[in-house]
């Protein structure tokens, strides 16, 4: 009965991994639409965030019956266990990459491009934790979890420099104060990828590991207390 099994969980984990590299590709497109001003691109990700809805619900549906008819245990329990937690990541991801599209449509239709290069520079940061996330996924390594952690201070520190510098044209410049809030929107949508990303690895190192791990200020740091919060000892 083992192979059913190991060959369940293989199948779950490929199509985790199909939400996943799509999520990625929602994220890719939501920054190519705004660096090429391609409205119908950035329309075709508000699309794609059905498509990532309906996923999500299908994975949910697809754990609870595996763990429902298969006594699952260690390092596959809590792969399907977290995988709720991942495809709810996963969502989160392209709701913000829809988000992202909808504020580039409204943007682009005054042809300006001031600080759009600011954004795509952020974007590319944010892009790359996730793609590096995404491989600790599929490869259920530990190895480089922790430089992702570290790389989220840098989108951090690149996007308050940017959030710096758009509120400061719009003092004085009552013209720019719609756009630029826009814009600041657009930034604060892709340091809340980054950071979930961050949180892709932190599940991935509790699958493999079995302990809790938390990216806090920008360090991966074990999480471990003497007594639960919930569930501690009440005698």
């Amino acid at each position: 009965m083992k192979w059913i099994i190991d060959e369940k969980v293989e199948i779950f984990k490929k199509s985790l991994m199909k939400m996943g590299w799509y999520t990625q590709k929602m994220f890719l497109n939501s920054l190519e639409a705004l660096e090429s001003k391609d409205t119908k691109l950035a329309k075709q990700v508000i699309e794609d965030d059905n498509v990532l809805d309906q996923m999500e619900i299908e994975l949910r549906e697809e754990a609870a019956a595996v763990l429902g008819i298969h006594c699952l245990s260690g390092l596959q329990l809590r792969f399907i266990v977290s995988s709720m937690q991942l495809a709810n990541i996963f969502e989160r991801i392209g709701d913000n990459a829809r988000r992202i599209s909808q504020i580039t449509i409204t943007v682009l239709k005054e042809q300006q491009t001031a600080f759009i290069s600011g954004i795509l520079k952020l974007g590319k940061s944010a892009l790359d934790m996730l793609k590096e996330s995404l491989r600790l996924l599929a490869d259920l390594q530990t190895e480089g979890a922790f430089e992702i952690c570290s790389k989220d201070a840098e989108v951090d520190e690149l996007y308050l420099e940017l959030r710096i510098e758009l509120l400061n044209s719009m003092r004085g410049n009552q013209e720019s104060i719609d756009r630029n809030s826009l814009l600041i929107e657009i930034a604060q949508r892709v340091e809340e990828i980054a950071d979930l990303s961050t949180n892709i690895v932190e599940t991935v190192l509790y699958i493999v590991t079995s302990d809790s791990y938390k990216c806090f200020r920008d360090e991966m740091k074990l999480f471990k207390q003497s007594e639960g919060v919930l569930f501690g000892n009440t005698d």
